[in-house]
């Protein structure tokens, strides 16, 4: 599911804690979840959903401030894993870092990881002589926390084997709710040079405060949403999802389409990241947010995949994301990555406020994902949980070229589900017995309602665009006067409730085969054009396309000849047969047009004049090979050039 963001106020049956799980989608050990609320976690982390914002006295270039609530308190001589103030041009007596939170904390201990390089090095990082906590008190200044037993204890340097890391150290006092907290390092004193001090991590023990509940303003908006994030490269824009997931106030997860804000260019112009704000369908009043790694290239190494978590009541399966929030080993991240979770037993969310894991896999990924359902008690629900599903997924334009097929579900919440209805324009309703296709065009809007024994309804409803007929496009040939040239004027239509039209191509030449090799190219159409006409036949080949991605089949109009002639009208067909050994070369010819024509056949095997063919008669005129083989060639029928296949008898 990976980060998860925009809640609204949960209900009081939820508890605090279970919000911040969902919404931090990235719990270190998920099982643990369950204790969240009396067990003390470390607050300072920065993947955290109350993360800190974390300042200090002074950093070397070569250190990082970051590395203190990174979650990493490993022994390392790696530089840039650690906090030091090497260098400070100060020279101070003390070093500080604090920690400030946007919500309030409640902590009462504090660990600290040292490192030092006295005895294994130029002993110009050393460890402190002393240390000290404060926190911040109601009127937002610093006052240093208390405690009966407090002490603030430092590592013991092994003078025969030293080492630079240097064991964790705690300090525990009274508990105290505060917004800040800041820790003070005393530097050591040697031969009048004040030595620097350098820290691996600092964490902070307690608990999230939660926040103050209002009372929903939306009792229908959702708790949670997708935290969507995308990758592209620098000058390509990028490829948002028409979808996003949601988490009502009982689940489950459920997707939704989304209306992205326009993107500037200037926005995927250079290296970065930048956000694009989204309205989900059906809550107008919450929003969801992307976040779009801009960079020269993109790395397919994935380095981490985020947790996912997700909710659901006892009995009701739970409904898992289609896909996880993965970090690249550029930094760039994509939460659209696919993944393929695990069969869930149905004992596992058989009762309330169970919490279990999930595992995925996710390709190239050996890690795989994580999701974490946390089961709770229902609210006071009277009306069914409905919910529609589509059979597959729209064209990447949004349209459906093909009929979709919905698909209704309707779950008993208090009492048992009565009825199921559907309506694909808001007025008649159905009653639904079976999934049903989308047969209407245009943006449908599908509605589905279910009401329990107890005569509660409960509704759910999305919106489709479907257009499964292709453009048509109709061709005007205006000759010109001396009856050298012709101008072809081209108009092409959709339905009225089809995409829209986006392109008509054009090619002409002498062969009148849309894919023939002595053709044109083909050209976008934006104009009337003019072409030459010529002694011989010669065919203007068209089609469109509309925005849902239906591609018309070729239009193909035979121009007059040169001078002003146009083409007899006459169909012309080609075909063989075997008489006593030999093959005998057929060819049919049918006058389409509205009066009497000559027919002009002539063929490798000799030539006939049909004269008066009258409008509709057919003529079939056999010519003999005189052998058991012919080879593929071609007739010509007052000038009209038709190919004919070999054949073999015998």
């Amino acid at each position: 599911m990976g980060n998860t963001t925009r809640t609204r106020s949960l209900t009081r049956r939820l508890g605090p804690w279970l919000v911040a799980a969902l919404a931090a989608g990235a719990l270190t050990a998920a099982p643990a979840a369950a204790n969240a609320a009396d067990e003390a976690v470390d607050v300072a982390l920065a993947s955290g959903a109350n993360a800190p914002t974390v300042d200090v006295s002074y950093v070397t270039g070569w250190n990082s401030a970051a590395a203190l609530n990174d979650g990493d308190a490993e022994a390392t001589d790696d530089y840039t894993k650690m906090w030091g103030t090497w260098g400070d041009p100060d020279d101070p007596e003390q070093d500080w870092a604090s920690y400030v939170w946007d919500e309030p904390v409640t902590i009462d201990s504090s660990s600290l990881t040292l490192w030092q390089n006295h005895l294994t090095g130029d002993s110009g990082v050393m460890l402190p002589t002393a240390w000290n906590l404060e926190y911040r008190d109601d009127a937002g200044e610093w006052a240093p926390v208390t405690g009966e037993d407090l002490t603030y204890p430092l590592p013991e340097l092994d003078e025969e084997n030293p080492t630079s890391s240097m064991p964790a150290v705690t300090a525990s006092f009274d508990e105290v709710t505060t917004t800040g907290v800041r820790l003070t390092l005393d530097r050591a004193v040697v031969d009048d040079e004040r030595k620097a001090t350098s820290v691996i991590a600092w964490q902070v023990w307690g608990e999230h405060v939660p926040a103050p509940e209002p009372e929903p303003e939306d009792p229908d908006a959702f708790l949670i949403a997708e935290d969507v994030a995308v990758r592209t490269t620098l000058g390509e824009a990028p490829s948002l999802p028409e979808r996003v997931w949601t988490i009502p106030e009982n689940g489950p997860l459920a997707y939704t389409d989304v209306v992205w804000d326009s993107i500037d260019p200037a926005d995927y112009a250079e290296e970065g990241a930048f956000e694009v704000s989204g309205a989900p369908d059906g809550f107008d009043s919450q929003s969801v947010t992307a976040e779009v790694h801009v960079a020269e290239a993109l790395s397919d190494t994935i380095e981490a995949v985020a947790y996912s978590s997700t909710i659901t009541t006892p009995g009701i399966a739970p409904v898992l994301p289609d896909t996880v929030s993965a970090t690249y080993d550029d930094g760039t991240r994509s939460s659209v990555v696919d993944v393929e979770w695990e069969d869930i037993d149905a004992a596992d969310y058989a009762t309330a406020d169970a919490v279990f894991d999930v595992a995925g896999t996710v390709a190239e990924f050996a890690a795989g994902a994580v999701a974490t359902v946390f089961v709770v008690e229902p609210s006071e629900l009277a009306a069914p949980i409905v919910s529609i599903e589509l059979d597959s997924a729209p064209q990447g334009s949004g349209w459906y070229t093909s009929v979709p097929t919905v698909t209704v579900s309707a779950d008993e919440t208090a009492s048992p589900v009565a009825s199921i209805e559907y309506s694909l324009d808001g007025e008649n309703w159905s009653a639904y017995t079976e999934p049903f296709p989308v047969d209407a065009q245009g943006e449908v809007t599908v509605s589905a309602r279910a009401t329990s024994e107890e005569g509660e309804t409960g509704s759910a409803q999305t919106t489709v665009k479907v257009d499964t007929l292709v453009p048509e496009t109709t061709v005007d040939v205006e000759p010109a006067e001396d009856g050298t040239s012709a101008t072809v004027t081209l108009t092409a239509s959709d339905s009225d409730s089809g995409s829209g039209v986006t392109r008509t191509v054009w090619s002409d030449g002498p062969n009148p085969s849309p894919t023939g090799e002595e053709n044109n190219m083909f050209a976008t159409y934006d104009e009337p054009f003019m072409v030459e006409l010529t002694d011989e036949p010669r065919y203007v080949h068209v089609r469109s396309e509309d925005a849902a991605g239906n591609i018309e089949e070729y239009v193909t109009v035979e121009l007059p000849r040169r001078g002003g002639e146009s083409p007899e009208p006459l169909d012309v067909t080609t075909s063989a047969r075997c008489v006593a050994g030999s093959t005998a070369l057929v060819v049919s010819v049918q006058n389409t047009g509205d009066a009497a024509v000559d027919a002009e056949i002539s063929t490798p095997y000799g030539d006939k004049t049909v004269q008066g063919l009258q409008p509709g008669q057919k003529t079939s005129n056999a010519f003999s090979t005189r052998g058991a083989d012919m080879p593929a060639g071609e007739v010509t029928v007052s000038g009209e050039k038709v190919p004919f296949e070999a054949h073999a008898c015998g």
